[in-house]
């Protein structure tokens, strides 16, 4: 009798974990008195044990998951001409549950479209048309981020299509250097609109969901540019060949078509020149040797429009060996933990320079940066031990914590140190909707009091799930506001005139060592003004 009870359960147990499900729907659009399915639409499913699953819809708008192993899932879509949407709630297949069926209906992309006129009224082709949004850097710096470009045709005419709908900005210049043919550039002054010449000049247009908005240009010429200079080794101070590039900021320089050589020898050792650049903002990049003995500089550069050819700009560019960082994780307790999982990063702080591979640390906290460019960096840790959080690090006799890691052309002998906070806070939060009903796929932020505003390691970020719950774990001791947005601009809750707009909205929060808080919010969903 024993036996065969042991057998039952046995035989039931792998049951239900063999169960196998699916997840199916339909993708139609939105707002149409008869119901119009959407054939080749993009669905991505996350989660579960089998990693990442694509499925299209068919003529019907009809798709399908099978055979899915028990776990929890996220489900996106994307659709030529439409806004990309990810399915409100996560899907669990189990026991209880073995097939779910979800309907997206997808709202119609806005698009932007106008001409581009020189001062004359004639078209002008072959301008770069970019659609930029508003976008903050890891240091809550506001900049203009690139979202969509387009370039006008033979009549002077563009169209940037399937764009989110939310402001933008419009921008039009000379095409970059990494596409097109040089021959068949027309040099103009860039210009934002409507018709300005700087970002802070520049007006928002809102772009509306399933809408066409005309977006026009009257563009006045510019001389091109020639951009000379001299390469030389920072070791030595002498003159060294170099093979020097132009591209646009976040291009890559391979591609660009602007290029210099500088020879170590001859009659004008070290000199370069590159001919006939349109005005614009630029990243000029230098690399001599190979290996271990590569040498590399970085600058920006901008070239002012002007109506008539100006004496050359000229740099000098002082090329040095990329540096490599080490350092060490320390534990402000006694105990003995394993850190091998703990990685360490340095960001650039300026996003259109590169930032160097984040390593992990090894087993006693001992780690090794390289390939590591002179500039401002902050630091990032990720993967920390439950609980522990960044409490100081120090280079030399620098706080990087309170102002960016400044490095030169120089390797130092400094050691990059790092200490670990044990036993940090908890947080657990609700959001809520103004139903009060909860809120999941929302993004909370835990924002330091304004004293510690500048200190990038003392925010947290974390999404909450079906129960519209979120939980955040290794947090510094301190005082802190709590903030839920359904739309979250990237890094902008690191500009104070940013958070200026919502601070009353927050709900405050004191944290301290290993206590463990429950607090409920309401969610932002008005987008930033």
């Amino acid at each position: 009798m024993i036996w065969r009870l042991a057998m039952l359960f046995v035989l039931v147990a792998s049951q239900v974990t063999n169960v196998r499900g699916t997840i199916g729907g339909s993708v139609i659009k939105k707002g149409t008195a008869i119901q119009q399915p959407l054939r080749n639409a993009r669905l991505e499913l996350i989660g579960g044990p089998d990693g990442e699953r694509i499925a299209r819809s068919d003529a019907g708008g009809r798709f399908v998951f099978g055979d899915l192993a028990p776990g929890t899932y996220r489900l996106s879509v994307t659709a030529d001409g439409f806004i990309r949407q990810v399915f409100a709630k996560t899907i669990t297949i189990d026991a209880a549950r073995r097939a779910s069926n979800v309907v997206f209906e997808l709202d119609p992309a806005p698009t932007a479209a106008g001409w581009v006129l020189d001062i004359y009224g004639d078209p002008i082709p072959n301008i770069m048309i970019s659609a930029l949004r508003r976008g903050y850097d890891v240091r809550g710096n506001p900049r203009l981020v690139r979202a969509a470009t387009a370039v006008t045709d033979d009549r002077g005419e563009y169209r940037i299509f399937w764009l989110d709908p939310g402001e933008y900005f419009f921008y039009a210049a000379s095409p970059p250097p990494d596409s097109g043919d040089p021959a068949a550039v027309q040099a103009v002054a860039p210009t934002y609109y409507p018709g300005v010449n700087t970002p802070e000049e520049a007006k928002a247009l809102g772009l509306e969901i399933g809408r066409e908005m005309r977006i026009d240009f009257r563009l006045r010429a510019a001389a091109l540019w020639s951009v000379t200079g001299q390469s030389m080794n920072g070791n030595t101070g002498r003159s060294t060949s170099a093979t020097i590039s132009l591209s646009t900021p976040a291009g890559d320089p391979s591609l660009s078509r602007y290029h210099g050589q500088s020879s170590s020898t001859g009659l004008y050792p070290g000199q370069f020149s590159i001919s006939k650049v349109p005005p614009g903002s630029y990243i000029l990049t230098a690399k001599s040797g190979s290996g271990e003995s590569e040498l590399s500089a970085l600058m920006r550069i901008v070239l002012r429009p002007v109506l008539v050819a100006s004496p050359p700009y000229t740099v000098t560019l002082v090329l040095s060996p990329p540096l490599t960082v080490n350092g060490r994780l320390f534990i402000e307790s006694q105990q003995t933990v394993d850190l091998r999982e703990a990685r360490v990063a340095l960001l650039s702080v300026d996003d259109d320079f590169p930032s160097p591979r984040a390593v992990f640390a090894g087993k006693d906290g001992q780690f090794s940066v390289s390939g590591v460019q002179p500039g401002d960096y902050v630091l990032e840790l990720s993967n920390l031990p439950v609980d522990m959080y960044l409490k100081a690090a120090r280079f030399g006799r620098d706080d990087i914590l309170e102002k960016p890691l400044t490095l030169g052309t120089r390797e130092s002998p400094a050691e990059l140190q790092i200490l670990l906070g044990a036993d940090g806070g908890r947080l657990e939060t609700t959001v809520l909707n103004e139903n009060s009903v909860p809120q999941s796929g929302v993004h909370v932020v835990l924002v330091p009091d304004a004293s510690r505003r500048h200190r990038r390691e003392q925010y947290r970020v974390a999404i909450t799930g079906d129960e519209g719950r979120a939980s955040m774990r290794g947090i510094p001791p301190g005082r802190y506001k709590v903030f839920a947005w359904e739309n979250l601009e990237p890094n902008g809750y690191l500009n104070a005139e940013y958070m200026r707009t919502y601070e009353a909205l927050g709900a405050s929060a004191d944290v301290a060592n290993g206590e463990n808080l429950q607090i409920a919010v309401h969610v932002i969903s008005e987008p930033h003004q």
